[in-house]
Parts: C-alpha cells; structure tokens; sequence
C-alpha cells in the first residue's frame, strides 16, 4: 500500500459547505433559486444546508453538482480533525 491509498483511507470526507455558497454566489443564483431548483417548500430548506446545519442526501449533492456544472467531488473535502476508529478484532 502506497502513501496515497492510505490517506485516501484515513481520510473522512465531508461537505464542503462554503464551497456550495461561493459556487451559488459564483452561478448569481438566489437561496430561492437553489430553493426551487431542489424541491424545497420554502427558501429555508435549502439555506439550512449551507449553513451546515441539514444533512445532504446524495442524490442532493448530485443535483448540486449539475446545477453548478461541476463534478460532486469538488463539493466535497476532507475533513482534518478526523481520526480513523481502529476496527475491533
């Protein structure tokens, strides 16, 4: 096992929530607009998700992804203050 695979595997990923904002910002697309775009009753659902405070489903990310026009990885990042749990034996 090389360097590379090991921190892929030590690594937790998680979303990069400041990224989706500066993307909408980027994109001139409102918290409305996203609201709309992913089925959200009212402009809250969809702000709750960029403050970090609603989890994101998968298909969510995708959706995201296609909006922005980006691949869903670059939602993403890892997370440093993430420590591996050693398996039980």
């Amino acid at each position: 096992r090389g360097a590379i695979f090991e921190r892929m595997v030590s690594a937790k990923v998680v979303v990069d929530f400041a990224a989706i904002k500066e993307m909408r910002e980027q994109k001139g697309l409102s918290l409305s607009d996203l609201s709309l775009a992913l089925g959200y009753k009212t402009t809250s659902g969809y702000w709750l998700i960029e403050r970090g405070q609603r989890k994101v489903s998968i298909d969510t990310l995708y959706r995201l992804a296609k909006i922005y026009g980006c691949h869903m990885e670059e939602l993403l990042t890892e997370n440093p203050d993430y420590t591996p749990r050693t398996p039980a034996i």
